[in-house]
């Protein structure tokens, strides 16, 4: 909770006074406000940060949910970041509570499943004490199932759906109205994440692979055809693939791209020579060293991301080898596998390594074999036993130290001032129209310091608390969701002055370099409507 609950809240300070967000939440969660506040209120849905345009290629499920919870007369900053959290946190808990007893019903086994689901992080610390000989930056140096939860909101809710699967995979009765529910949630997991939806529907897959004996060929069919038009609807309704593979395709296979950095990144698990010898041998072609160093790469990779979770895997190999293996079993090992095999095989465009979160849904799943090899190294009351499981628990500790060292640093690392907030509510009470934001420049942030918002990142906080699009910003989400901006950017790098006639309003911030520019275009067209210390406004008549 401490992740999310104080961004978003106003907060007085004498270096920021205004709405403070910390970590990601500066720009990732401003953009869910975008979509909330702007993108809902016409037909088809609109992008916000690109006026004009239809909002695709682009899970928008939970914003959905909140522009509908919004409409109640709660604020969307309060429901993003005070009343959803509280909820999901009840809900995770109860249903990892629900997962656990079904797979043993031991208070001693649920306690660890929710300790390590809660707190357990990389073993990210080892690579930060190696080099630095501290814990500081070990949290953000390797993605944490913690901070990633309550720093990606859809994600942590596709976790909730992605648990419901899990619960109604062990539970033995077959039905095609639990097909059904399995065909629903994997539709709306879609919604949340695209990788989630991915890897529910192999999860559900693999189950009807795993009944087909039980319950014949025609059922078989029709149950498939069932999951599959979930999936199908979900692909169709949240991704519109006609127009975002227009852009290119979403994927690329790129094979182990996202593993070598562990290896060949210097903050990382540097080993230079044998980097290099990886990349000679890849013009010579595939022999057993290639092999070998590649599977290193995978050994060091899993180990470091995972942190205790990497001895998931050494219990499943001590069932496999005890014969003690179930059929769920089978069924969860082969879609961590699945989820692994996707974020080692592919890269996307836009971000390439954010097929890192195909992944964390096979960690979630290791959690489980972790939980049940700690519990049954303590239940055998030997003192190195319990000795080995206080350790391996300790051990999972320390990144998530430096989460709280991250989060509860003071001020947040950016902020929307008072004054400003004062211009934003001023343009959201204007008529509908179109804003001509200023374009981000890199050099204006201060990294030694809390940054006002149009200065911390390419943002999309126009929008998302003016309620009216913008004609562009964020570039980052225009490319995750397939847009064509490089022509109207480069109107904008050149000052065309022949956009004005595709706006409505000019968003002026002050004291920043070219400004007025436009301005200076067509001033007879212009009328200044706020003239604040911080921000000028301008209504462009047509």
């Amino acid at each position: 909770m401490l992740i999310i609950l104080p961004s978003g809240t106003f907060i007085c300070t004498k270096v920021a006074c205004g709405y403070q967000f910390w970590g990601v939440h500066g720009h990732d969660s401003i953009w869910h406000l975008a979509i909330v506040n702007v993108s809902f209120n016409t037909f088809p849905f609109q992008a916000p940060t690109y006026a004009g345009v239809e909002l695709s290629g682009y899970n928008y499920l939970l914003d959905l949910v909140i522009f509908l919870l919004s409409k109640s007369g709660l604020s969307s900053l309060f429901i993003y970041f005070k009343l959803l959290p509280i909820m999901w946190f009840v809900l995770f808990t109860a249903l990892l509570i629900a997962l656990g007893r079904k797979i043993k019903d031991s208070p001693l086994f649920v306690t660890i499943f929710l300790f390590i689901s809660y707190f357990a992080g990389s073993f990210s610390y080892i690579l930060t004490i190696i080099h630095d000989g501290t814990l500081k930056g070990s949290s953000t140096l390797l993605p944490l199932h913690a901070m990633h939860s309550m720093s990606n909101l859809p994600y942590a809710f596709s976790l909730l759906i992605f648990l419901s699967l899990l619960i109604l995979v062990k539970d033995k009765k077959v039905s095609v109205g639990k097909v059904i529910l399995m065909a629903v949630l994997i539709f709306f997991n879609l919604g949340m994440k695209f990788y989630a939806g991915a890897v529910s529907s192999f999860l559900v897959g693999i189950y009807l692979i795993t009944i087909f004996s039980e319950i014949g060929i025609k059922k078989f069919l029709t149950y498939t055809l069932i999951v599959v038009s979930g999936a199908f609807f979900g692909i169709l309704l949240f991704y519109d693939p006609f127009n975002s593979f227009k852009t290119g395709s979403i994927f690329a296979f790129v094979p182990l791209a996202l593993i070598h950095p562990i290896t060949e990144d210097p903050g990382m698990f540097y080993l230079q020579s044998m980097t290099d010898a990886r990349y000679f041998l890849n013009t010579v072609g595939i022999g057993p060293r290639l092999i070998g160093i590649e599977i290193l790469n995978i050994f060091l990779f899993l180990f470091f991301y995972l942190g205790i979770r990497f001895f998931g895997f050494i219990y499943i190999v001590y069932l496999f080898f005890k014969r003690k293996l179930t059929k769920y079993d089978t069924i969860l090992i082969l879609t961590t596998i699945f989820s692994f095999t996707l974020t080692a095989t592919l890269v996307q465009k836009a971000e390439w390594w954010n097929t890192i979160q195909f992944f964390f849904y096979g960690l979630f799943i290791l959690t489980i074999y972790v939980s049940r090899g700690v519990e049954e190294l303590i239940t055998k009351k030997s003192i190195i036993s319990v000795f080995i499981a206080l350790c391996l628990l300790l051990s999972s500790l320390p990144a998530s130290f430096d989460v709280m060292r991250l989060f509860a640093s003071f001020p947040g690392a950016a902020y929307v001032s008072k004054i400003e907030m004062g211009a934003l509510e001023f343009l959201k009470n204007q008529p509908d129209g179109v804003v001509l934001a200023p374009l981000y420049n890199k050099s204006w942030k201060k990294f030694d310091e809390t940054n006002p918002l149009y200065r911390y990142e390419d943002t999309s906080y126009i929008p998302a608390f003016s309620q009216k699009p913008v004609y562009l910003a964020d570039i980052l989400q225009l490319r995750l969701t397939g847009v064509n901006y490089e022509k109207r950017l480069e109107r904008l790098q050149k000052f065309d002055c022949s956009i004005l006639k595709e706006v409505d309003y000019i968003y002026e911030i002050r004291h920043i370099e070219n400004e007025g520019r436009f301005v200076a275009c067509a001033p007879h067209k212009m009328k200044k409507i706020f003239n604040g210390e911080e921000v000028f406004i301008y209504a462009i008549s047509h």
